[in-house]
C-alpha cells in the first residue's frame, strides 16, 4: 500500500480538516499554517499526477477554481500590477482548497459529524474571548470585541455554527446529552451576536430560518403542522415589523418646532445659539437648539482635562459629541446642562459615546437607533463619514459609475483601488479621505474590477458547483450558499484573508469532503 493511503495519512488529514476548521473563527495565521500543511500533504504523494486527473474530471471542482483564473484573466488589461498581485496571492485559496478538497479522502458521516462539533466549539471559544475583551477593555465600539477576524466574517462563521448545530440537534445520531450542549450553544451563539450587535448577522440567521420554514410548509403533509409553521412565519416578521418600529418612534421629535417660542437667553443671561438648519433629533429632542458655546467651554473645562475645543478618544470633534450627548438627555447644551451630567457620563463623552444610550449594556435596540440616525444625517445633511450603514451608499454609487465608464470588461484586476478614487474626487464625495473604500459588495467589486462578462462568468462559478454535484439538495451547502449570496449584498466577502478562506475552505469542504450528502429534508411519509 502505498504510504500516502495509510491510515496515519489519512489522520493527518483529518487533523488538517479539524485545524482549518479551528481556524476560522479564530486565527489567519492559522488559517495560512493550515493551507501550507495541506499543500505539502497532498504534494507530497506520489501518486500526484494522478490526483490532477482526477480534479480535472471533477467539473464543480474546476468551477470553483476558475473563480481565481478569473482575476488572472483581469491582469491582461490592469496597469497596477503591484495591487494586482497582492489581490491574486490573497485569493490563492480559491486556487488550492478545491483542488486538495476534491482529490482527498472523503469523510464519512460520524466523522464529518464531529468535525462540525469542532467548528462550533471554536465559534464559542471566539465568543467567549469577546465576551473577555467587553468585560476587561472600555470599548466604546462594541464590534472591536471580536479579536481575531473582523467582527463581520466572525458573524458568518457563527451563522454557520447556529445551523449545523440545529442540524445536528436534530438530525444526528448523538444521545440525548451532547444534543442538549449542542442546543445551549445554538442559544448562545444567537445571544452572542445580539450582545455584539452583529446586524449582518442577525439578518442573515433570520433570513435562512424563514426560508428554510418556508421549505418545510411545502415539505409537510399534516396540515395541523403545517397551519402552525404558517403562523409562526407571519407572527415573528410582524412581531420584528412592529418592535422596530416602535424605535424608529422614538428616535421622532417629541413636540413640534417653534423657534419664536424658544427661550432666547440662559439661566445665566447668555444668548442661545438656534441652529435652525440642523433639524437632526436623537431621542426626540433637537440637537442644534440651546447651544451656549461660552458657557459649554467653562463648564466642561472645569470637569475634564479634554479640551472643549479638541477632540475625545476617538478623534471627533468633542464639541459635537457633548453636543449629542447632551441632547440625548434632554439637557440644553449651557452650563447648568453640563452640571446635570455625572463623572461617569463626562467619562462617556472623553470616550467619543454622543448617545446617552450607549452607555447602557450592548443592545441591538440601541444599535437599530443608531442606524435610524444615521439617515436622518445623510438625507438632511449629506453628511456619510464614519457612518458604516450609510456611507455604504456613497460606495455603491462610486461603484455603479465605474462599471458605467468599464461596462463591458471592468478597470482590471489591479486598477480597482485607482478607479475608487478618480471617481469620489470626480464626485467630490463627503467621504473623508480614510473612509474612501471599495463597494462594500462583492457582486459590485467584481462587476467593477471585470466587467460585464467577468460578472456573469462570477455568477456562474459561485451557482454551477452546487448545480453539478446536485448538492442543493444538502442541508449544510445550501445554508452555506445562502449565507454566503446574503453576505455578498453589503460586505466585499472575497476581498480580505478570513473571507476567502471562507468561502474557499468551506465550498470545497461541504462539496467535496464528504461521501454522502446530508439532505436538507427527508421525503415525507404517508400520513406525515
Amino acid at each position: 500500500m502505498i504510504w500516502t493511503k495509510t491510515k496515519f495519512w489519512k489522520n493527518l488529514y483529518f487533523f488538517g480538516l479539524l485545524f482549518m476548521l479551528v481556524a476560522l473563527p479564530l486565527s489567519k495565521y492559522m488559517m495560512s499554517m493550515a493551507q501550507m500543511g495541506f499543500a505539502m500533504w497532498w504534494l507530497a504523494d506520489p501518486e500526484i499526477l494522478k490526483k490532477f486527473k482526477a480534479f480535472f474530471r471533477n467539473k464543480a471542482a474546476v468551477t470553483v477554481v476558475s473563480l481565481f483564473l478569473l482575476h488572472v484573466i483581469g491582469l491582461l488589461w490592469t496597469t497596477d500590477f503591484d495591487y494586482a498581485v497582492k489581490d491574486l496571492r490573497t485569493k490563492v485559496p480559491i486556487l488550492a482548497l478545491p483542488i486538495i478538497l476534491s482529490t482527498s479522502p472523503k469523510l464519512n458521516r460520524k466523522q464529518f459529524h464531529f468535525l462540525m462539533i469542532i467548528y462550533i466549539a471554536a465559534n464559542i471559544i471566539g465568543s467567549l474571548f469577546s465576551i473577555r475583551e467587553l468585560v476587561t477593555k472600555d470599548l466604546v465600539e462594541i464590534r472591536k470585541a471580536s479579536i481575531f477576524i473582523s467582527h463581520i466574517r466572525f458573524s458568518l462563521n457563527i451563522c454557520i455554527a447556529i445551523f449545523a448545530g440545529v442540524f445536528l440537534v436534530a438530525k444526528s445520531s448523538y444521545n440525548y446529552y451532547i444534543k442538549a450542549l449542542l442546543l445551549i450553544a445554538v442559544i448562545w451563539l444567537i445571544v452572542f451576536l445580539v450582545i455584539l450587535e452583529a446586524m449582518t448577522g442577525l439578518i442573515i440567521v433570520f433570513v435562512v430560518s424563514t426560508i428554510l420554514m418556508i421549505l418545510w410548509i411545502f415539505r409537510l403533509n399534516n396540515l395541523k403542522a403545517r397551519l402552525a409553521l404558517m403562523v409562526v412565519l407571519i407572527g415573528v416578521p410582524l412581531a420584528l415589523f412592529f418592535y422596530v418600529r416602535g424605535i424608529y418612534l422614538e428616535t421622532l421629535p417629541k413636540e413640534e418646532l417653534n423657534i419664536s417660542l424658544l427661550d432666547k437667553t440662559s439661566s445665566r443671561g447668555n444668548v442661545y445659539y438656534h441652529d435652525t438648519t440642523n433639524l437632526i433629533v436623537e431621542n426626540g429632542y433637537y440637537v442644534g437648539i440651546y447651544i451656549q458655546n461660552e458657557e459649554l467651554r467653562e463648564a466642561w473645562n472645569e470637569r475634564s482635562s479634554y479640551d472643549f475645543d479638541g477632540h475625545d478618544s476617538l478623534g471627533q470633534v468633542l464639541r459635537y459629541t457633548l453636543y449629542r450627548f447632551l441632547t440625548t438627555k434632554g439637557l440644553r447644551k449651557d452650563f447648568n446642562g453640563v452640571q446635570q451630567l455625572n463623572d461617569n457620563e463626562v467619562r462617556a463623552v472623553e470616550r467619543g459615546i454622543a448617545n446617552i444610550d450607549q452607555m447602557a449594556e450592548s443592545s441591538v435596540r440601541t444599535r437599530i437607533k443608531t442606524i435610524f440616525w444615521e439617515f436622518q444625517v445623510y438625507f438632511k445633511q449629506g453628511h456619510l463619514s464614519g457612518h458604516s450603514v450609510t456611507q455604504r451608499i456613497e460606495f455603491w454609487h462610486a461603484s455603479v459609475r465605474i462599471i458605467g465608464k468599464y461596462f463591458w470588461f471592468g478597470t482590471g484586476t489591479g486598477d480597482i483601488g485607482d478607479a475608487f478614487k478618480v471617481e469620489y474626487d470626480e464626485m467630490k464625495s463627503s467621504l473623508s479621505q480614510n473612509v474612501r473604500w471599495r463597494s462594500h459588495n462583492q457582486y459590485l467589486s467584481v462587476f467593477v474590477a471585470l466587467g460585464f462578462f467577468g460578472f456573469i462568468a462570477f455568477l456562474f462559478v459561485l451557482l454551477a458547483p452546487g448545480y453539478f454535484t446536485g448538492m442543493y439538495r444538502d442541508y449544510f451547502f445550501a445554508v452555506f450558499m445562502i449565507v454566503l449570496l446574503l453576505s455578498m449584498l453589503t460586505e466585499d466577502t472575497l476581498e480580505s484573508q478570513a473571507g476567502v478562506t471562507f468561502y474557499a475552505f468551506l465550498t470545497s469542504f461541504f462539496l467535496f469532503a464528504r461521501k454522502e450528502a446530508e439532505p436538507l429534508f427527508e421525503r415525507p411519509k404517508p400520513g406525515n
